[in-house]
């Protein structure tokens, strides 16, 4: 049928492996899984229901560092300084620029210019150290988060591990039905207990690149 050639297989691996790593709480951002997932409403009703089951616990555990109010006030500090970061370069460029035109710089001299623009830079630099400092911060206690409370979204996890075999089962038919190559549409997965899927290689974070099961295409070239 036409709308199972519209099914595009490695945005189903993404979507795979975005829904694996909420199960194993590596979260990303639970957008990304939104739009995948909706954009296969209306080509493929399968995958429809699979969002609809479990868009609620994605939901949960990519709320559950919310309720922590330490973790919360990072957030709103890097929320401000996101911001900040994007237009500062712009910023520093155009303040220089009007004071260089309007000749307060030139009172400084060409050496006093350039330090002025060093110590802008400079500023921006720290800026941005400060701003990478403060992100590695929040996730390390996000993270951390997670680990104490996991046993509260320990249902989601379960669930959603579970209803991702069904999206494995269905790539792997997308894959067979169509006669593609599964070789090319490997994809990462934080469990490898999963049903369907060859285990391709492990990393030193145990992070598994995979395939479903289907057949190796090894076409001679002619």
């Amino acid at each position: 049928m036409a709308d199972k050639k519209s099914i595009d297989p490695k945005q189903l691996a993404t979507l795979i492996s975005l829904l694996d790593g909420y199960a194993a709480l590596s979260v990303s951002d639970p957008s990304r899984i939104r739009k995948i997932a909706k954009s296969y409403s209306e080509d493929d009703p399968e995958i429809k229901a699979v969002w609809r089951e479990i868009s609620r616990d994605v939901d949960d555990i990519s709320g559950l560092p919310s309720s922590s109010e330490e973790i919360m006030k990072q957030s709103r500090r890097l929320g401000i300084l996101r911001p900040v970061m994007m237009f500062l370069p712009l910023i520093v460029l155009t303040i220089y620029y009007v004071l260089l035109g309007t000749r307060v710089l030139s009172h400084l001299g060409e050496v006093g210019a350039y330090a002025f623009l060093v110590i802008f830079v400079g500023a921006y630099l720290f800026s941005f150290y400060v701003y990478f400092s403060l992100n590695k911060k929040l996730s390390r206690n996000v993270n951390a988060y997670y680990d104490r409370h996991m046993g509260e979204i320990a249902r989601q996890r379960r669930h959603i591990k579970l209803v991702n075999q069904r999206l494995i089962d269905r790539l792997a038919m997308i894959i067979r039905s169509e006669d593609r190559d599964p070789d090319k549409y490997k994809f990462s997965l934080f469990h490898d207990d999963y049903a369907n899927i060859n285990v391709v290689s492990e990393d030193k974070n145990s992070i598994y690149t995979v395939t479903v099961k289907g057949k190796s295409i090894r076409k001679e070239q002619q």
